[in-house]
């Protein structure tokens, strides 16, 4: 049996606003930060393995957040535990210069829509006008 963890949110270390930005850049809206700190102490993923929960806790540290992982029971059965999984390294993500989205290197930004090829035109601008 693989022993399953919860990830517990405990609050910021520095401010409010500079958590909140962070974790945008990750994805994260802005209501459900404001709602996560309010609430902290509170758990803010369940049934992860260790790998899943040592994941999400380094992103959230990173954003300035503190975070405890909880053991918590055991899975059922085997969640494919036993196959290798594919870390996407960091070279293969890209930062949206129009709204600060990180995300996989793609031509146009997921979330505003910018093109991200060299050029940084807006999706339907013409050549040659300006940005």
């Amino acid at each position: 049996m693989i022993k399953k963890y919860h990830l517990r949110f405990l609050g910021v270390r520095e401010g409010k606003e500079v958590f909140k930005a962070r974790m945008s850049q990750l994805g994260v809206p802005d209501e459900k930060v404001e709602e996560l700190v309010s609430r902290a102490p509170v758990v803010i993923k369940r049934n992860l393995t260790l790998r899943e929960a040592r994941q999400y806790a380094d992103a959230v540290q990173e954003a300035g957040g503190r975070v405890i992982i909880e053991e918590h029971g055991y899975f059922e059965e085997s969640r494919g535990v036993n196959h290798p999984a594919y870390i996407t390294p960091f070279r293969d993500f890209t930062m949206c210069p129009e709204c600060g989205l990180v995300q996989p290197k793609k031509e146009t930004c997921v979330k505003c829509g910018l093109s991200l090829k060299r050029e940084g035109k807006r999706p339907g601008q013409e050549e040659g006008s300006p940005p």
